[in-house]
Order: C-alpha cells, then structure tokens, then sequence
C-alpha cells in the first residue's frame, strides 16, 4: 500500500524517500559495522593504559624485589660469616676437652677445669639459638709459656674470648706461677637441641 503511494507521488517526493531509506541504511550500516569497532578501540586504548600501569608497577616491584634479595644475600653471607666463629655443640665439647692437650703443647700443666654456672639473676637462654660457655682453666707454666697457650686458644676459626687472667704465685721465688684465665665461647644451638 505504501508501494502504491510512492509510485503516485511527485518525483520530488520519491527523491526524497529514496533520500531518506538511503540515509536510514547509511546509519544502520554505522551502527553495526562502524560503531563497534570504534567502541572497541576506545575499549582497547583504555585497556593500553591500564596495562601501561601495570607494566610500570611491574617493573617497580621487581626493582624492588631485586633490591631485597640482595640484601637477603648479603644477610645471608654476614649470617655464615658469623655462624663460623661460634662453636656448635659437638665443637663446643671438643674444645673443653681438648684444653689439657692444647696446654700441654704449650709446656703449660693443667692445674683444674671449672664450667662457670649461669647466675640465677642473669636472664635464661635468648630465642637466637646463641648460648655463652665460660669455664675457668687454672694452669701452671713458666712465665713465657703463659701468652703462648693464650695465643694458641685464640688461634681458631671460632671466638674464643679471653675475660680475665689471674696470675698467682706458687711459691716464693718460683718462675712457675699458677694462672687463671677465664675462658667464653659463643655456642650456637642446633635446630634439635632448641625443641
């Protein structure tokens, strides 16, 4: 019916028909081929500055995680570094039992060996692991062998700490006092021995 109209109509009146179904096909054809994909790149430029952001971030943190792992390194080496002067427990032992042979290979006699006790009044083990010994080693030897067996305690890769020297005379007029040096060494725990 609407056929039959237009056909009937002026010419000015068909142009303008064919005007208006021309530019009514124009924007269906925008709209469905033109105005998604500009949505779509509008989308996409939006998503390119988020991951832009996200690159960026990215890129800070790993700067950031570089930057603690080598300082977890260099923790890590000055930990070994300072694990290798303490005493384990079996080294520990090994050294306390071994004073009268070292003392001896520095002409030096073992007079006594005392394991100096913890005051009740100082605090009990520290979480670290990390527990002082002293023992207090009474010898006699000739004047000169003194700092030798000194030296020799030292001359370790562990810590061994000289706290005092105590030297006292035997007899009037002996070149053999009796000395007493008071021994510390750090011992750290291992893992079974703090359960």
């Amino acid at each position: 019916m609407l056929v039959k109209h237009l056909v009937k109509a002026n010419r000015s009146t068909r142009y303008a028909v064919s005007a208006s179904l021309i530019v009514i096909a124009i924007l269906a054809m925008y709209n469905w081929l033109v105005a998604p994909h500009i949505a779509y790149l509008s989308v996409v430029q939006g998503y390119e500055s988020v991951i832009t952001k996200l690159v960026n971030k990215n890129k800070i943190i790993d700067n950031h995680v570089k930057i603690k792992s080598k300082k977890l390194q260099e923790l890590q080496e000055k930990s070994a570094k300072l694990q290798s002067t303490l005493f384990t427990s079996d080294k520990a032992r090994e050294f306390f039992s071994d004073l009268q042979a070292i003392s001896e290979q520095t002409d030096c006699m073992v007079y006594s060996l005392n394991m100096v006790k913890k005051n009740s009044n100082e605090p009990s083990e520290n979480t670290s692991g990390i527990v002082t010994k002293s023992a207090i080693l009474s010898i006699v030897g000739l004047y000169k062998d003194i700092p030798r067996l000194i030296q020799r305690l030292q001359a370790r890769p562990q810590k061994v700490w000289i706290d005092s020297i105590k030297v006292l005379t035997i007899e009037y007029n002996s070149d053999r006092p009796r000395c007493d040096i008071t021994i510390t060494i750090c011992e750290i725990r291992d893992e079974v021995d703090t359960l």
